[in-house]
C-alpha cells in the first residue's frame, strides 16, 4: 500500500512547487508598476486596465492612449513588446503616493513617469499624471 501512496505523494508535491507565481497579483508600488508598464508594452490593455484608477479622466486617458497605441505599425508593436523596462527613479511623495520615472529598451531615450495611489491598501495607477505630471 505503501508503495502505492508514496509516488502519488510525491507527484502530488511535485505539482505543487512547480505552482508559477507570475499569476500572482502585484502587490507593492513598484510591482504595480511593472505589471502596468509590461501589460502597455505586450499590447494587453485589459491586462493593464486592472491597475487604472477607476475615473472619467483617468477612462478617457486610457483609451485614448489605447487608441494611438494600437494605430501603430506591427513591427513596432513587436519591438515594444521584446523591449524591457528600465525604472530610473522611485520617488515616495508619501506613504500612499509613489511616482516612478522608467523607459523601455526600445525607445531609451523617451522616460515617462507613472503615479501610483494606494486605496483601500491597493495600489492603483493614476494614469492622467503621465500626461498632467501633477501630484
Amino acid at each position: 500500500m505503501l508503495k502505492k501512496i508514496l509516488p502519488c505523494f510525491i507527484v502530488f508535491a511535485c505539482l505543487l512547487s512547480c505552482n508559477s507565481d507570475t499569476n500572482k497579483e502585484p502587490v507593492t508600488d513598484v510591482d504595480v508598476a511593472r505589471a502596468f508598464i509590461r501589460n502597455i508594452l505586450d499590447n494587453k490593455f485589459d491586462e493593464a486596465e486592472k491597475f487604472l484608477l477607476k475615473d472619467e479622466t483617468n477612462q478617457q486617458y486610457f483609451e485614448r492612449f489605447r487608441q494611438t497605441y494600437n494605430a501603430q505599425d506591427k513591427d513596432k508593436l513587436e519591438k515594444y513588446k521584446a523591449a524591457d523596462i528600465t525604472i530610473y527613479e522611485i520617488t515616495n511623495v508619501s506613504d500612499s503616493i509613489t511616482v516612478v520615472n522608467y523607459s523601455n529598451s526600445y525607445i531609451k531615450e523617451s522616460k515617462s513617469k507613472i503615479k501610483l495611489v494606494r486605496i483601500s491598501g491597493k495600489w492603483l495607477v493614476d494614469f492622467q499624471y503621465t500626461f498632467s505630471g501633477n501630484l
